[in-house]
Order: C-alpha cells, then structure tokens, then sequence
C-alpha cells in the first residue's frame, strides 16, 4: 500500500485493505433493492445493511466491518433527479466506502486512521484539507488537533444542522466528523475557506466533503431528549466517485476511470464528441443513469408505474431523453450495458452474470418510451391548440406531459418557447408536491427497529430461529411493543419463519400462565424478526411478558407454504430446461393457498410449452426425490453450480436446497422433505409482470385438490343446465352464444327502426339558418332511449340538415349535435359546437364533427343552451 492508488479498483481495494489491515471485516455490498426494510426505496448509504447491529441484535458477532456498498439518491438535498448531470459530483447511484465500529473502537481510532489513510497511504496534500465537527464536540476536536497538527482555524465547528446526523425524528443518532478538500486555487484559500457560501460546508464545488465519520453515541427519543447508548458505535461513509477524482487529478467525477469509458462510448455510437460544459451535459446524464438503472435491475427492480419501478422508470426515462438530444431515435442505453459491466464486473459480479437480461429490459423499456414520446408531442400539440387565446400552458398540464410522457418541466417550457408560449412552472411545482403527498401516504410505513423508545425491553440480543428443525419450542420475550391493539414483540428463540425471499411469515400462538397471543404475521426489519399479534386471552403487562412462553406454527399452514415453496423450485429448473438456461427467478410470492414464480424471458409461454413444465414438474413429484439442505461456504455453493437469487443478499455460509439431481438452489427457506410430499402442482396462469418478465401462478397439495373440486362443481353445473355430456359441451356453449349474437342484432334492429319511427318526428320542423335546415328540439326521456333516437336521427338525416337535442331528467341532462357532411363542409362542426353550448349549460363534452354529446348536473340550464345554438351557428356558416 505504499504507492498512492490511481485508477478506480485500486482506489477500492486500497480502502478495503487498509481497514482489514486494522482487523476490519470485509462485508459485500448489499443489494442496491432493500430486502427487509419497507421504508426504504433503495439502499441510499453504507449503513442501511447493518441498522439492526446498531440496536444490539448482532447475530453475526461483527465488531468492526469495511464495504463499498451500491447506493442510489433520487431525492433529498442535492439529488433533484432533473439536476443530476449539470454538475461534476452529484450522481443517482454512487459507491459509498464505509468502515464500521459496532461498540469497539471510536473517536480515537476513527479519526486516527482516517488521516493516516488520506495522508500517508493516499498522501493527499494536507494544505488542502479542512476538517468540521460539531460545535459542542471537544474531544473530536482536540483528537484532530493532536493527530493532523492542523491549524486550528483549519478544524472548523459547525452546529447541529451541518455535523449532527440523525436518521430520523427519533433513533440512533450521534455528532459527526467531516473532511473536506480544496479543489482550488491555494493562493485564495485563505480568504475563502471560511465564507458561509465560498467555503467549507458553503454551497460551492470548491471546497467538497469526502468523508463522513459519524459517532452515534445518542438515542434521539419523540420528546427531543437525547440518551446516551449503551454501545457506541462508529459509521464512516466515504464518496467513492469523489475521491477517485482527487486521486486522479481531475476536476469533475465524469472524467474519472469510473465514467470515461462509459462517456467515450456514448460519443463513439452518437457521433457527438463529449464536452465537459453544458453541451456534455446529455452525456453525464446518460453515463450516471445507466449505472442507477442497470445495478437496479440486476439486483431485481424492474420498470413499473408505482413505487421503485416509477421512480426506475423516470430515471430511464431522463436517459433516454438526453439520448435523443444526441440525435438517438433508436434505443441506445441498452448498448452501453456492456461496458459497464466490462467495468464494473470484478468489484460487483452480479452486473456481469446478469448483463443479457438487463440489456434486454432496458431496450423494451427504451423502445416503449420511444413510442410514448412521439405520442408526447401529439399530446402537446393538442394542449396548444386547446389554449385558443391564453399564451400559458397551464400547471396541470406540464405535470401529464411529465407524468404520463416523462417530459421534464424544462422540455415543456423549451416545446413552449419555440411557440411563443411559457409554462406555468408553479403550478406544475404545486401538482407535483400534490403527488409527493399522495405517495407519502401511500407508502409502507414500517415499525420502528430503530431505537428503544416505546419497547419494553427485557434483554438485549438477537433472535434465534429453531424452525428448520422444530414447529414449537419454549421462548422468552426480548422486547416487546403495543400498537392499537396490536403486539410485535422480539422473542429469545422462535420456530416462526419470518418473511423472507418471497416466502410469507409464519402464523400461530404464543403461550404464557393466564395469556394467549394469536400470531397472525412475522416479519424482519433491519434483520430484527418481530411477531405481530393480538391477544386472545389475558392481559398484556410486564410481568405477564415476562415469563416463559411456548411458540407454536401453525403446522398445516406450514405445510402448505413448504410444499408451495419446494414446488418454485421445481418450476425454475423445469422452465430453464424447457425455454432455455436464461430464465431465472425475479421474485416469487409463496403462501399457504398457492404461489407465484417470476422469471426472465421475453415472450409468453404457448400451450404447449406450459404443458410441457407442468408435466417435468409433476414428473419430480411422482418421482418423491429427497429434498435435502446442506450449510455451505458461499464460494463453494455457487462452485458447485447452485443456483443464487439475483439481488438477494448472503452470507457467508449458506444454505444449498437440493431435489435429486434436478434442482440445486441457494436458499433460506422451509421445504417439503421430499418431492412426493407436494402432492401436485397445478399452473393456472401465465402471464406479463413488465418488459422481459413473465409470471407463472400454481396451486400444490391442497390447492390443487381444491382446484380439482371445484373445477369438477362447475363441470357438473355445466353438465345439469345444458343437459348434455363432457364432451358435447363446448358445441352447446358456442351454439348458445351464436344464439345470442343473433338475437342481439335482431334486437338492435328493432330499436334502430323504432328510433327512426321517432326521428320522424323530430325532423318535421325546420329552422332555415343561413342555408341549413336547424331541427332543435327539448325532451325528457331515458338516457338510453335518447342515445337510440339519436342512432335513428344520423339514419335518417337529410342532406343540409343539422340537429340540437336537449334531455333534461332530474339530476342531469344532455345535449346532443348531429351535422350532415354537407353542413360540416361548410364549417359546422358537432364536436365544436357542443362544446359551446354545453359552457352554457354548466357542463363538458365533445366528439366527432357529424356527433358530439354533452353532460351537465344543471339540467335546468339546457333551455339557456338550445336558445344559443342558432346564434352559434349564424356566426359560424357566416364566416
């Protein structure tokens, strides 16, 4: 380590050497798509993997750990989506190096070895370094003033807003160290440096944070109170793109090894040469989003309208934008995926082994925004041309053309300009906080691990799960909370499976003298499993919590959920032998009444090749293969051809489900002791998740008798009402709806005739309007007998004629245009017409130019409206 690092894996590896120099542990990146933790859209810092240690439940035993975790920001301080590209060193996916004390070292140890790392290993100029703490913190500053012997102007204080980090309102929090680096002219620094905007913690690109060290030594409690923890704990997170421009003697992050290869790309398949001011910004854009998109994907997001697919989908979205800026009418993103993972494969294989598949979905992905920009412009096209007179386009209007058309607000106004138009970009600001607000609802809201406030705890500890081998044991409680009624509460041991990897938590009882606890789910958050349940019989109070308790699973539901799981299993391989190796799983869901299996491939499954996995997979069921589990190394798990799920996180020991020789998956969940057990499996349908994804629903066991049963219920009703065997029953379902279809048009022409008999009288007396003969009439009668007089009047219609009708019933009313082509020919339009009159009668409508309708609640006002029509049209056909 005695030569300064240069390019960006040396970067990496000399970070994580250094700290396993210092009995650090190395710790993989966690997935880029949180397993375990609801609240979380993306894994946005080092520490989120590690968050339940923080609390006490270190199952593993780390003491000190190392990393460079994936990260993506898409929102908060400095990461507006739209803003991303247009500066060197913002970006939505980011590494983030990290090392961790877990109640081992601290202050001492943190800053010492961060300046021997930047200073003697990296040999970073120390003009150039300033350091900020907390304005209260005296030891971290006397720390830094014996260890960097800096000049004590240069170890800044600042308050709470600056080097205070908390994770929320409440929980684990702590003051916290930073190191910044002077990217400028030295000459000026002694005038700048302490500018609250120029300078360090100022807004400015000069002086930029590297390193974050945070000493979480609070509990921040709902009061405000701070309360020392028991355990302190240390959490550093450092810029990884940062530093390597540091390193590499480059101003912007863009023109690191990290991006250059993926920018050179970008310029050599566009033709357009890269620019590192404002004409480059589409490639930064497209250099930085491709990362976020392509880990994102291959650690099991995909594209979708709500949650992280959204927000998956904007970022895409934003890329293939730009990509059009750079003259791309055709995907492009898609044919960046390989230099990415030429050069990001080694430190995150997963970018490697699933390269194909994302390649695949972002080219669907890009194809089918292509399309929806084209019909974009259409749309504001029709926007303009509804404004008539006004020069703005409205707020809500920009927020469709954003929302549904993914046009960012600045493409709207540049569209706008070129029309001698502006947006009103505050009302789309205020839309799109409309929006914030409904997703802030609307998102999952998880019970808080983080912290003490509001448990009873009893001891500290991590949960030990017996359930693999037992479906009871005897257990005391940990902790324990009382929510509305409802209880989570942290147990010594459990037999209960928490939800994990696709498989539903685990119901059934908690046992104590004199109380009954029904546990209806079992869930993990930040590693910590919690029972949630209600009480059935007894009290809740501390000493009743406090004995001895006896867990019991609900064992036939259990059995259920094994079966359906060992059968996802069976699918996966069976789909891999019959569609090809590419397929593999992209999420499942399996409970006790049945499952659902996701996986990669690019097209539907046909009859035949349904059938085809349905038989292998049955096959393995009347074969009662043994289903075993050996504990492995992970290494030698995936060596021995074990298949992983993508963007799941394992440790280093695993374990390795095996059916015979037909399956062999890396997994951590219940199963069936042999294939026999699953009884059968049943495929009931299989369909589209999004681009590249297909769905396979089935039944097993139970389910399927079930499915039989009733199947056979329905057959038999079939059987009864028809009065006909198996056989002849799809022949007599046909017969009786070709019977229908024709007494349906045999209907509608009756009506059609009766409705012209009435037209007749409607179109008896004729108002001479400039030429056109002008039938108005008002009437009161059903909405469905006025749309069939309507249908008789266009029959029966004569040439010059046109049509205002008016139908009021009590709550409501219509009016409706008819035009003949001559007349239209002329100018008169229905649909324009319509329009006006129903402004008139409190209402909206519109429609073709030989018909258009209208509704109103202010039936009362249609008179009003049919007394304008002829006025209307004078102007009109005088024109």
């Amino acid at each position: 380590m005695s030569e300064t690092p240069k390019t960006s894996a040396q970067v990496r590896e000399s970070f994580i050497k250094f700290f396993e120099s210092k009995n650090h542990t190395f710790v993989r990146s966690a997935p880029v798509v949180p397993q375990d933790d609801p609240t979380l859209m993306f894994t946005n810092a080092g520490m989120n993997q590690f968050k339940a240690i923080f609390l006490g439940d270190n199952a593993r035993g780390l003491k000190r750990a190392v990393n460079s975790q994936k990260c993506i920001r898409v929102s908060g301080k400095h990461n507006d989506l739209d803003e991303v590209g247009r500066d060197t060193y913002h970006h939505t996916f980011f590494e983030m190096l990290g090392n961790w004390s877990f109640g081992d070292y601290y202050k001492e140890e943190a800053i010492t070895w961060a300046w021997e790392l930047l200073t003697e290993v990296w040999k970073l100029d120390k003009n150039r370094l300033f350091v900020t703490v907390f304005e209260d913190d005296d030891e971290a500053f006397e720390i830094w003033d014996r260890v960097s012997h800096l000049p004590k102007e240069r170890i800044m204080r600042f308050n709470a807003k600056s080097n205070f980090w908390e994770m929320g309102d409440t929980g684990p929090c702590g003051p916290c160290t930073e190191i910044h680096y002077d990217r400028g002219d030295i000459a000026t620094q002694r005038e700048t440096f302490a500018d609250p905007i120029k300078g360090v913690n100022g807004t400015n690109d000069r002086y930029i944070e590297i390193w974050n060290n945070v000493f979480m030594q609070y509990e921040r409690i709902s009061s405000g109170e701070l309360i020392p923890l028991k355990a302190k704990n240390v959490d550093t997170g450092m810029g990884f793109e940062r530093v390597c421009a540091i390193l590499q003697g480059v101003r912007s992050n863009y023109d690191t090894d990290v991006f250059s290869p993926i920018i050179q790309k970008i310029a050599e398949l566009s033709g357009v040469p890269y620019d590192q001011g404002s004409a480059g910004t589409p490639h930064r854009v497209i250099a930085d989003h491709l990362r976020s998109v392509s880990f994102a994907i291959a650690d099991g997001a995909l594209p979708s309208n709500d949650g992280r697919g959204y927000v998956l989908r904007r970022i895409l979205r934003r890329a293939s934008r730009f990509a059009r800026l750079l003259g791309q009418k055709e995907p492009f993103l898609c044919k960046l995926v390989q230099v990415l993972s030429d050069t990001m494969g080694d430190a995150f294989p997963e970018i490697l082994a699933r390269r194909d598949f994302v390649t695949e979905v972002i080219r669907s992905e890009e194809d089918r925004f292509i399309r929806t920009l084209d019909a974009g412009l259409d749309r504001f096209d029709k926007i303009v041309a509804e404004l008539g007179t006004n020069k703005v386009v409205p707020g809500d209007k920009v927020f469709v053309l954003y929302d549904t058309y993914g046009f960012p607000p600045d493409l709207t106004r540049i569209l706008a300009e070129e029309k001698g138009l502006t947006a009103d970009e505050a009302g789309f600001e205020k839309c799109m906080e409309e929006q914030k607000t409904r997703a802030r609802g609307a998102q999952k809201q998880g019970i808080n691990t983080m912290g003490t406030e509001g448990w009873t705890v009893f001891s500290e500890g991590s949960t030990r799960f017996v359930g693999y081998e037992f479906s009871s044991c005897g257990t005391k409680v940990l902790r324990y909370r009382e929510d509305k009624g409802i209880l989570s509460i942290v147990l010594e041991s459990t037999p209960f499976y928490a939800e994990m990897g696709g498989e539903v938590g685990e119901k059934g009882v908690l046992v104590s003298d004199g109380l009954e606890i029904s546990v209806f789910d079992t869930i993990k958050v930040n590693d910590t499993v919690i029972h949630r349940g209600k009480v059935v019989v007894g009290t809740v109070e501390e000493a009743s919590m406090g004995g001895l308790f006896f867990a019991t699973v609900n064992d036939e539901l259990r059995k259920d959920t094994r079966r359906n799981h060992s059968a996802t299993h069976l699918l996966q391989a069976a789909l891999r032998e019959v569609l090809g190796t590419h397929v593999a799983q992209q999420g499942s869901h399996v409970a006790p009444e049945g499952l659902r299996f996701d996986f990669s491939h690019f097209s539907g499954m046909t009859a035949e090749q349904i059938a085809q996995v349905e038989d292998l997979v049955n096959a393995q069921v009347m074969a009662t293969l043994p289903i075993t589990t050996k504990v492995m190394k992970l290494e030698d798990a995936q060596a021995t051809g074990a298949m992983a799920l993508f963007g799941e996180k394992y440790e280093n020991d695993v374990r390795v489900v095996s059916m015979g020789d037909f399956s062999k998956e890396l997994c951590g969940g219940l199963h069936a002791s042999n294939t026999g057990e699953i009884g059968m499996v049943k495929i009931l349908a299989e369909t589209s998740v999004s681009a590249g994804v297909r769905r396979i629903e089935a039944v097993t066991g139970r389910g399927a008798l079930k499915l039989l049963r009733d199947s056979t219920a329905i057959l038999s009703g079939l059987r009864d009402r028809l009065r006909c065997k198996d056989e002849s029953l799809l022949e007599r379902i046909d017969n009786s709806f070709e019977n229908l279809k024709t007494l349906e048009k045999s209907l509608a022409s009756v009506k059609l005739e009766l409705a012209t008999l009435a037209a007749s009288d409607i179109l008896k007396e004729a108002v001479n309007v400039n030429g056109i003969s002008l039938y108005v009439k008002e009437m009161n009668i059903a909405e469905d007998k006025f749309k069939d007089l309507l249908d008789g009047i266009q029959a029966k219609l004569s040439k010059g004629s046109a049509v205002v009708l008016g139908n009021k019933t009590q709550d409501s009313g219509s009016i409706a245009v008819i035009v003949e082509k001559s007349v239209q020919d002329k100018g008169l339009k229905a649909g324009e017409l319509v329009k006006l009159l129903a402004e008139i009668a409190g209402g909206k409508g519109g429609g073709r130019p030989d018909r258009a309708q209208a509704g109103t609640r202010e039936p009362a006002k249609i008179s009003a409206a049919l007394a304008a029509a002829i006025g209307f049209i004078q102007e009109k056909i005088s024109q």
